[in-house]
């Protein structure tokens, strides 16, 4: 470390014709960049761009789909995955209906304590990309749902504050109800029960049922305002 220091003192002070070389050397290695080969590299970026969604699409036709059918309890006829393969732990069954889409960056945890819990997804469900889904008895999610990006939805209560935080947590059923959207970034910290139709707002945190066709927005989360049908 000593000599490394030594070194890198012996370039900054640029006292000698070495010195102001080997500055000049690392800063072109370290901001450098070449100039404009627009010409050249555009075409390299299109066969980047072709080779990588080839490469996807064979992966998810011939490994990750496959994996993901044998770990169901059924097969689900229509089932797309992107950008790879959902983390799946713990003692867990696992229903999704036809047509639902899930991003490969989604995790799944079954807790442990439960035994055995499980979770149903409708049909023309989408699960968005860093989503967690930790799971106390069930999660139970309707058709037409769509669950956005960076979710967190835990369906038990987790450990209470204080020395007793080894005590079991008291777990529940969590129920999203049919054509429920659910945006970025929510966080729903335990068992609830999310009505037909409504919108949870990016951010919200949700601590209480929410009610059929409304919008429910804040932290912690409370209904905003009634959604019509057209909405």
């Amino acid at each position: 470390m000593l000599i490394t220091h030594r070194i890198r003192a012996y370039i900054k002070q640029q006292n000698t014709p070495l010195s102001r070389l080997l500055y000049r050397v690392s800063k072109w290695f370290v901001y450098g960049q070449l100039p404009d080969l627009a010409w050249i590299y555009r075409p390299i970026y299109l066969v980047y761009r072709l080779a990588s969604f080839t490469i996807q699409r064979l992966l998810n036709i011939f490994l990750y789909l496959p994996m993901l059918q044998a770990r169901l309890e059924h097969y689900c006829p229509g089932l797309s995955l992107e950008n790879g393969f959902p983390l799946i732990q713990g003692p867990l069954k696992i229903y999704i209906g036809n047509n639902t889409c899930l991003n490969g960056a989604l995790s799944i945890h079954g807790h442990p304590d439960s035994g055995c819990c499980e979770i149903r997804m409708g049909e023309n469900c989408y699960i968005g990309w860093q989503t967690g889904i930790s799971v106390g008895k069930k999660v139970l999610i309707g058709d037409n749902v769509m669950i956005a990006g960076r979710t967190s939805i835990n369906a038990h209560s987790g450990h209470s504050p204080g020395l007793d935080r080894y005590k079991p947590p008291v777990m529940a059923d969590l129920v999203i109800e049919d054509d429920v959207w659910i945006c970025t970034g929510v966080n729903i910290v335990k068992p609830v029960t999310i009505g037909r139709g409504s919108v949870v707002a990016s951010g919200c945190v949700v601590t209480k049922d929410v009610p059929p066709n409304v919008l429910f927005a804040g932290n912690p989360g409370k209904v905003v305002r009634t959604l019509r049908g057209n909405e």
